[in-house]
């Protein structure tokens, strides 16, 4: 099967880390990947991440959509398909080439929207893999953004012949918000994981060692950070620690407290790493479709703190993990005490296997894979 799909190489985002595994499980197969890449900004780094996958099997190629984005934002008034004719016409021109069974498409940004309009021009079946719900993240925008935004989503979630969601939670939002509609050609996949180190004895077992929270993730308003600085001066109350923020770049006009320190992003190998040195991840996001983050810092023997409003609670409740979930971050005292519980306690090697089971990359890329087998047999 030859498989079409929006890339990215930013290995800190999420969709980016999903796509690897499934690069991953299906380079054993002879299957073939079409990655398609819109660049829009200039400055970018290498495509590093995609080195270790053979030409043959992973064909690469790259859109220069800097000029076209920046003067025609989709944000602003106007019909997207004519303001980004030359970028479906580009990508239309690539899928004529490449000839691909089926398109996967990733997200509900730009690019997905882009490749999304060429599939269906060209008449190749889709598969949409649902990765942030775009109305949710773009809620702080203003009526007429938010409002166009919104139709561009719902064409995109109406077009897909087959829809995954990565949790319940994110199904619920996209039919309440989004179709206003039950959706039947759907299914629930959680993210998988590629890679698993649990490392139970780490620096805890080091006396007088200062326990250590970390967030990790883009500074967007969905994702909430100044509610995990509170929770930070809250904690500091009844628990000495260090905080780490893990981000490109924060509001200058947020007070940002000096017993807090900011970590640029890193590699997906530098980032397996650093879940070693920290005692808790707290996702204190609003709304979130599934978080990887999360669920390799908890396969890797960390605890999490996660609402209700995360899609990886879901697999935490199934894996008896229920203690790491609550409703929501506006309680910080009850959340500072149960930072402080969890911080003292790792998981036990059971109950991170029960999660890695529920996560294993050969079942969800093998139920992915099938999906997208379904739609070219349709």
């Amino acid at each position: 099967m030859k498989i079409a799909t929006n890339v990215s190489r930013d290995a800190f985002g999420g969709i980016t880390t999903s796509n690897l595994a499934f690069f991953d499980w299906l380079k054993k197969r002879g299957d073939k990947i079409v990655g398609v890449e819109l660049i829009s900004s200039r400055h970018f780094r290498g495509p590093t991440i995609f080195r270790n996958y053979p030409p043959e099997f992973f064909s690469h190629h790259i859109i220069n959509g800097l000029d076209v984005i920046a003067s025609m934002s989709w944000e602003k008034r106007g019909d997207a398909r004519k303001k980004w004719g030359v970028l479906v016409e580009t990508t239309k021109r690539i899928l004529k080439q490449e000839k691909p069974d089926v398109v996967f498409i990733n997200g509900t940004y730009n690019l997905p929207w882009i490749l999304a309009q060429a599939a269906k021009e060209l008449q190749i079946p889709t598969v949409l893999r649902y990765a942030g719900v775009l109305k949710r993240e773009a809620e702080f925008k203003n009526f007429f953004v938010r409002k166009r935004l919104l139709s561009y989503e719902r064409w995109l979630a109406s077009f897909a012949d087959r829809i995954i969601f990565p949790s319940k939670v994110c199904q619920k939002v996209v039919e309440k918000e989004i179709l206003k509609s039950q959706i039947k050609n759907s299914v629930i996949v959680p993210n998988p994981i590629n890679k698993i180190r649990i490392n139970l004895n780490n620096k805890k077992s080091l006396k007088n060692k200062k326990l250590t929270i970390a967030a990790i993730g883009r500074w967007t308003s969905i994702k909430n950070f100044p509610a995990f600085i509170n929770l930070h001066d809250e904690l500091l109350k009844i628990q000495d620690h260090r905080a780490f923020l893990v981000t490109s770049y924060w509001d200058k006009n947020f007070p940002f407290p000096k017993t807090l320190e900011r970590v640029d992003p890193m590699s997906h190998e530098d980032l397996l790493d650093f879940y070693k040195k920290i005692d808790l991840l707290v996702v204190t996001s609003s709304f979130e479709t599934f978080c990887n983050v999360a669920s390799e810092a908890l396969s890797n023997g960390v605890p999490v703190l996660v609402s209700k409003n995360v899609g990886f609670s879901e697999v935490l409740i199934k894996a008896g993990l229920g203690r790491m979930v609550i409703d929501s971050f506006d309680d910080l005292s009850r959340a500072a005490k149960i930072a402080k519980d969890l911080m003292s306690k790792k998981p036990s090697l059971q109950e991170i296997k029960k999660v890695t089971m529920l996560l294993d990359s050969e079942i969800n890329n093998r139920l992915i894979y099938n999906e997208l087998k379904k739609v070219i047999i349709d």
